[in-house]
């Protein structure tokens, strides 16, 4: 019979989710060596900057998300909640860097797995201030934020883990000067992460799937240039005397022979190529000279057309680092196939992915940033409010209309719920005051009231008429 759980068995931590828990360094668990350590953020930051594909990925995430409406909403609809929603968006605003800039910097943990920064907080003493830890554009006193500090992923040595809870407290990061190194504690940090399988602290980088089909790709692209380079210009062969190569060669000969390796392994066809050779000729039999040279130096092309097309190769590659990505779309149009629909259910997938990252960067500050204030300021936690992202995808008009329209037939009218005319209105980028809508709808309703009104009752003349008959 099984022991029976105890509430002491129950409440303790007895394992721990992977090795990255004992000694907290960055991917520990990963089986590719090179893929572990510092090596594996070298080779992410290699991959991001030098593939076309991959950067291509990373500019649209980045440029999507930057445009996405970042909002502060109240805990309820008291005025004290509004209030302290007004507090936090001022703290955003009241930053040395814009909130988009931060957002850019976070996204940064797709590439390595994790975003690490030092939030540098401040006491809002107002602009007349000289000290940067006190000067910001209110003067209510509270504790704000003065900067979102990114710390590079490269400048990451260690990650500092509780060897039984596996939670992580800190990192250690590579110092300058006499301070060797620095260390931040996560209280004071915001430690973003793609995703906490097996408790990793460095996370998994969206770019993880993508490492083979970039190496091959990178490989490929290295052997083609050469190919080409080889196709156009040829391979240089040179002649030389028997004598020249023989074992019994002078100094004199092998040094030349070393010499014109040297020249052979290093012309180019360009305009700065070019190659000197002796003018001496072969004697005849006679001891006269010919015209044929002691040393002679050709290009040798090769014939016909090549077995195998590289390009299709490289562009299956291509495909797969995209696909890893979510991104396929970006190849649609680049060959004889791809169809609208095809490239809006991929686009769609890859929005989706967008909204995740958003939700991700947004949960962090909420977690991380705003209930943090509301600790050091000793604030309500009642009237704590939320950072909420708005949507990624557009919307497609269209759609919209068409489903209105089949409500209205289904007798379903929303024209008088402010809050979905103000999110259509919001949708459709019009101009839109919901108060005045509000008065609007109110006046049409006292309207429509005095016309019911009137209609029941009777007409007064008449009415005097029938009680003097």
């Amino acid at each position: 019979m099984a022991k029976k759980l105890s509430v002491s068995e129950a409440t303790r931590v007895l394992g721990v989710a992977g090795q990255n828990t004992q000694n907290g360094q960055i991917r520990a668990d990963e089986f590719l060596p090179e893929l572990r350590g510092k090596k594996a953020i070298q080779k992410f930051r290699e991959m991001r900057d030098n593939d076309s594909t991959i950067g291509a990925v990373m500019y649209a995430t980045e440029q999507v998300l930057r445009d996405v409406d970042i909002k502060v909403m109240p805990a309820d609809d008291s005025e004290a909640a509004r209030k302290e929603a007004d507090f936090v968006d001022s703290v955003l605003k009241d930053m040395d860097h814009t909130l988009d800039d931060h957002i850019a910097e976070a996204l940064s943990s797709l590439t390595y797995g994790f975003a690490y920064f030092e939030v540098i907080y401040k006491r809002r003493g107002g602009p007349l201030e000289r000290s940067d830890k006190k000067k910001s554009k209110y003067a209510d006193g509270r504790i704000g934020v003065r900067k979102i500090a990114p710390r590079s992923p490269w400048t990451i040595s260690k990650f500092d883990v509780d060897q039984k809870t596996g939670d992580v407290l800190g990192v250690y990061q590579d110092g300058s000067g006499y301070n060797n190194t620095n260390y931040i504690p996560t209280r004071k940090a915001l430690y973003y992460r793609t995703t906490a399988i097996n408790n990793d602290p460095a996370g998994r980088s969206i770019l993880r799937n993508a490492y083979t089909s970039y190496e091959y790709l990178n490989n490929l692209q290295a052997i083609e240039a050469i190919a080409v380079e080889r196709e156009l210009a040829g391979i240089p062969v040179a002649r030389v005397p028997a004598e020249y190569l023989s074992p019994d060669s002078s100094s004199a000969q092998s040094q030349f022979i070393g010499n014109l390796q040297a020249i052979l392994r290093d012309v180019k066809f360009n305009e700065q190529g070019y190659i000197i050779l002796p003018s001496d000729t072969y004697p005849d039999k006679d001891g006269s000279p010919t015209s044929t040279r002691l040393v002679d130096v050709e290009l040798m092309s090769s014939n016909g057309t090549r077995n195998i097309d590289i390009d299709p190769i490289v562009r299956r590659y291509q495909h797969d680092i995209a696909r890893s990505v979510l991104s396929e779309f970006l190849m649609l149009g680049g060959g004889n196939t791809g169809s609208y629909a095809l490239s809006k259910s991929k686009t769609d997938l890859f929005l989706r992915a967008l909204e995740s990252y958003i939700q991700a960067i947004v949960d962090v500050l909420n977690k991380q940033l705003v209930e943090r204030l509301w600790e050091l300021n000793g604030l309500n936690y009642d009237l704590m409010p939320t950072i909420v992202a708005g949507d990624v995808a557009p919307h497609d008009l269209k759609e919209i209309a068409s489903f209105l329209r089949n409500l209205n037939g289904a007798n379903i009218d929303v024209s008088e719920q402010v809050e979905v005319v103000t999110d259509l209105m919001g949708i459709a980028e019009i101009d839109f005051d919901p108060e005045k809508y509000e008065g609007l709808l109110a006046e049409k309703k006292a309207q429509a009231q005095q016309m019911m009104e009137q209609m029941e009752e009777p007409d007064q003349p008449q009415q005097d008429a029938k009680e003097a008959k």
